[in-house]
């Protein structure tokens, strides 16, 4: 059967093409001046899942590349300036103190290097409040605060600081009376003889700060000043069968055997050896109560641990380690890994020097000399020591090297450029309950900084390392810690070498003065006799000052070094790090322009091929124009 295509069927066929073309060539215009193969997901949904794939990669690398590893080169460039100030300081520091342990100084020098080094204490802390974009760089993630208080403030802290034996040391004391305060109107009424002047040496720990906190109106001696020390062991727990059944626990500081056995109810019978042979004996019912057989030595559990008093005072704590059952109803007590013990402060003192009413002198570190002060621990609040008696420090120095030491003690009173604690230590501060009188009460509110520095000090949370994201699954530290530089040591070292040549100084002068004296011939008989005494006492306290001086200066030498041995690794670690920093930059660039590229051969459009096209299109719809006018022409057969 034929079909009859009519004029109109022509025109509407030839209008749909049109359109057609007309629509092909918007999307090559529109490709054209976007200069993208696609505007919307449905034009080419492969090209649009591709799309969003690759830009979500390009997206990450840029945030790696132009965000993150810039943020982080600026970082370790301050950091590595701020930490090579501080070389260069404690460089110069040293030369100071070398100059200082050379015992032919003039007043001149000594005044110049306690002028510098007193300059330097404060320049090297300033520098640890280096900032990068307002972040304090050195403050771990307290990047909000200082290293240091801006201001001087009075805010209750108590600091619990951490150490091994290597905290040990010893500090030299010339006992000088009242020879510094010497001058015309007074000499005689003061009575220091050569006779009195002497040079001791005593063992001490040096806490990080000074002008510790002290209640000179506390009703005993006790409640003068918060402080507490004590250490933590490992011990070593072993079966001995020549012993029975049960276990050895050994730590530096003491042996004891625990043996155990079960009665028929199923108590269980505990027997505790101490090492100094005596022997006390328990029985532990099933509801944990501690019902002591003997009284050498009490017993007590705490949370299912066993906890020993020994006979010699020292409280010790055992856990987690080897587990003691009650037979027949299985209840497990445990023996452990660690043991604890506290030791007493006998003295504190708000300073090392006291001048009592009677123009006498009584000096703290007098209470830690001899042996019937062997045992003795003397706080000293002024300078912020804890001065020890010999089996005090034999003790302690007997301890393991990964043995920890546990200081606390309170400081209410700071000032401007003193080491903000919470960057340090385990620290709470305290609410201040009554502004007007600063009166803290035990109990009150506090915030806790740094728990994880007892629980778990060498994880990342307690150091505070800062990483960066530079990778998938790649990061790289980029901050350096307070400790690792700005220590309090530095800074406390620097301080006593000051104190030093100033009381030589002072005595110094006062020598000068009483010679100037006598030289004047203005007094004879017992003042002249008095005078003379005087300038004895003065000389020989001079030579033993220059002596401290020299010797302790000397000492210093190698600790500076170690100062600036430690700057110097922190520098290395720093350019490492920089160095791979580079290395990463230069991978993430490579990947930026590779995946930059994917991207654009994936959406990008080809200008060439769109040109022809488009060319090619248009002039198509142009003829397309042309021809269907003839055909949309009027004619006497569309009337037909």
């Amino acid at each position: 059967m034929a079909m009859r295509i009519t004029t109109k069927m022509m025109q509407s066929r030839a209008l749909t093409n049109i359109n057609t073309n007309k629509a092909l060539q918007e999307k090559l215009t529109q490709q054209m001046s976007t200069m993208k193969k696609i505007t919307r997901p449905s034009d080419d949904p492969v090209i649009a899942i591709r799309s969003l794939k690759l830009n979500a990669s390009l997206n990450k690398i840029d945030q790696y590349y132009e965000k993150n590893t810039e943020d982080a080169e600026s970082w370790l460039e301050l950091t590595e300036s701020a930490v090579n100030t501080v070389s260069n300081i404690l460089t110069s520091a040293r030369k100071y103190i070398v100059q200082a342990a050379n015992g032919e100084l003039t007043a001149t020098d000594r005044s110049a290097i306690v002028e510098n080094l007193s300059n330097y204490i404060t320049e090297i802390y300033a520098t640890g409040n280096a900032d990068s974009d307002g972040r304090s760089i050195f403050t771990g993630y307290r990047t909000n605060t200082s290293l240091t208080f801006q201001q001087d403030k009075t805010e209750k802290y108590e600091i619990t600081e951490q150490w091994s034996n290597t905290c040990l040391g010893t500090e030299v004391f010339v006992r000088t009376g009242d020879l510094a305060t010497i001058n015309e109107g007074n000499f005689t009424t003061k009575s220091t003889t050569q006779y009195e002047v002497e040079s001791v040496v005593v063992p001490r720990i040096r806490m990080a700060y000074k002008n510790l906190d002290f209640d000179a109106t506390a009703a005993n001696n006790a409640d003068a000043a918060n402080v507490q020390i004590g250490f933590q062991v490992d011990t070593e727990v072993t079966n001995d069968a020549t012993l029975g059944a049960g276990v050895t626990v050994n730590t530096t500081s003491c042996t004891m055997f625990v043996a155990q056995t079960a009665t028929a109810t199923g108590e269980l019978q505990v027997s505790v050896t101490n090492s100094d042979g005596t022997t006390a004996d328990y029985t532990i019912p099933n509801n944990g109560t501690v019902v002591p057989i003997g009284n050498n030595t009490e017993l007590s559990i705490v949370n299912g641990q066993l906890v020993i008093n020994e006979t010699s005072s020292k409280t010790g704590q055992v856990y987690k380690k080897t587990t003691l059952d009650c037979k027949l109803d299985g209840t497990s007590y445990t023996l452990g890994s660690q043991y604890e013990t506290s030791l007493t402060v006998t003295n504190r003192y708000s300073s090392m020097t006291t001048c009592n009413p009677d123009g006498s002198y009584t000096y703290a570190y007098d209470q830690v000399l001899g042996e019937a002060n062997a045992d003795n621990i003397v706080y000293v609040a002024e300078t912020g020591e804890l001065l020890l008696g010999t089996n005090i420090q034999a003790q302690l120095a007997s301890l393991a090297s990964d043995a920890t030491i546990n200081i606390t003690y309170d400081k209410t009173e700071w000032e401007e450029g003193d080491l903000d604690p919470i960057h340090y230590f385990y620290a709470k501060k305290y609410e201040d309950i009554d502004p007007d009188v600063n009166n803290y009460v035990a109990g009150t509110k506090y915030i806790e900084y740094n728990a994880e520095k007892l629980t778990d000090p060498d994880s990342d949370n307690a150091n505070q390392i800062i990483s960066y994201d530079v990778g998938n699954n790649q990061s790289i530290r980029v901050n350096t810690t307070a400790d690792e530089v700005f220590t309090h040591d530095i800074g406390r070292d620097m301080a006593e070498v000051v104190n030093m040549l100033n009381d030589y100084i002072t005595l110094d002068e006062t020598y000068s003065k009483i010679d100037k004296l006598i030289k004047s011939e203005e007094y004879d008989g017992e003042e002249l006799d008095k005078l003379k005494a005087q300038l004895e006492a003065l000389d020989k306290a001079r030579a033993l000052a220059k002596d401290k001086v020299q010797t302790t200066c000397t000492s210093l030498i190698g600790t500076c070094d170690g100062y600036i041995k430690n700057t110097t690794l922190a520098y290395t670690d720093i350019g490492a790090r920089a160095s791979r920093l580079s290395l990463i930059q230069n991978r993430l660039g490579a990947q930026q322009t590779n995946f930059e590229e994917l991207v654009s051969n994936n959406e990008d459009a080809d200008v060439t091929d769109l040109a022809i096209q488009l060319s090619s299109v248009q002039l198509t719809y142009e003829a397309a124009l042309s021809s269907i006018s003839y055909v949309m022409q009027t004619s006497l057969l569309d009337y037909i």
